[in-house]
């Protein structure tokens, strides 16, 4: 049964409904971290480890969520739908992801660990999160737990094996914050789709729009002042994080002409396709 409904299911919307475009989106930025630190080498190792773990705690999140919706009698999206649906070997594939990076860990420094632990709690203060009434204003503060969570733990093993590693200037690296932010808007973003589309007031639909808006164009001119004033090798990483951001304005302005599955592959593309021109600039 779940084969037959997978299989009705369009294939560009299969990575999205496994939870697989996370690990992707943070191995991609993981790399262009590594290129705009002038990071030379670091294990291989690093990416398998950053991909398990991302695909583990949004498994984690989304059977969670799949639970919690079904017993409140909520509307359940297809991605937890699918996740509620294959409960069992979802499980067992986290299991041996967490198993797996556990292994990987084993083989690496140890100070990795402690660079690498304040991510561990803004993951576990998120999963705490999870359990408390939901209303608004705690999901944006999910959101931002979430969204930071997101780039210190895609930024945090570049980082370790930089040369001059100073913990203190990778917290308020202008890198990693300007990539939060798009992190925490991206995820927001969804969020605010899935509002406006379940509101029949045009007046609520308008203004979820224009305050999404406002928040693109805020950290558009954000990464462009950034870019303006970098050198030539930070440069690149803010062209980047501009480009996509300017590419989830145009789906944010745009939606009305996607389902609500597309517009969450759209919002993934829009932190991948930045990729090529990171690559050309660094040339």
């Amino acid at each position: 049964m779940v084969r037959h409904w997978m299989q009705r299911q369009p294939v560009w919307l299969w990575p999205n409904l496994l939870s697989l475009d996370a690990p992707l989106v943070a191995v991609v930025w993981m790399w262009m971290f590594a290129k705009t630190w002038r990071v030379e080498y670091f294990p291989p190792a690093i990416y398998l480890l950053l991909a398990l773990v991302v695909w583990s705690v949004y498994v984690a999140d989304r059977l969670l969520d799949a639970r919690f919706r079904q017993m409140m009698d909520r509307d359940v999206p297809t991605r937890h739908r699918i996740h509620a649906r294959l409960r069992k070997p979802l499980t067992v594939g986290m299991i041996l992801a967490v198993i797996s990076s556990m292994g990987l860990l084993a083989f690496l420094p140890v100070g990795l660990w402690m660079h690498g632990s304040f991510v561990l709690v803004l993951v576990a203060l998120y999963f705490v999160m999870s359990f408390v009434q939901e209303t608004e204003l705690m999901t944006y503060f999910k959101n931002i737990l979430a969204g930071l969570a997101f780039a210190y733990g895609t930024a945090v093993g570049v980082q370790f094996y930089r040369p001059a590693s100073d913990l203190l200037w990778f917290l308020l690296s202008t890198e990693v914050l300007s990539f939060a932010v798009l992190c925490i808007f991206n995820i927001t973003a969804i969020d605010f789709w899935e509002e406006s589309r379940k509101s029949p007031d045009p007046e609520v639909k308008r203004g979820y729009e224009m305050l999404l808006t406002l928040l693109l164009i805020m950290l558009g001119a954000f990464a462009l002042l950034l870019a303006v004033f970098a050198d030539s090798y930070n440069k690149p990483f803010f062209v980047a994080v501009l480009v996509a951001t300017g590419l989830l304005y145009l789906v944010n302005r745009e939606r009305s002409r996607f389902s609500m599955d597309a517009q969450r592959v759209l919002a993934d593309l829009a932190m991948l396709l930045p990729l090529p021109v990171f690559m050309f600039y660094m040339r």
